[in-house]
């Protein structure tokens, strides 16, 4: 059981060598676990504060192509 993306990746990996190109999206992703879910993560302020409109709309769009490849893996 994990939270990682990279680690589901990885895992997904060994059935569709395709997830292997999203394993650099994942590590985005996973930098924005624990800080922006936890109020005091950052030394001053709340967490929204350290996030902008553009890295959240990179990070959507990572999602994105993460979920597209995981459909197209589950359609066959």
């Amino acid at each position: 059981m994990t939270h990682s993306i990279v680690e589901l990746l990885r895992e997904a990996e060994k059935s569709a060598r395709s997830f292997e190109e999203l394993v650099d999206y994942g590590k985005e992703l996973d930098r924005h676990y624990i800080g922006s879910r936890y109020p005091n993560f950052y030394p001053a302020g709340a967490p929204y504060e350290y996030y902008t409109k553009e890295m959240a709309e990179k990070c959507s769009n990572y999602v994105e192509s993460i979920l597209k490849e995981a459909r197209k893996y589950l359609r066959g």
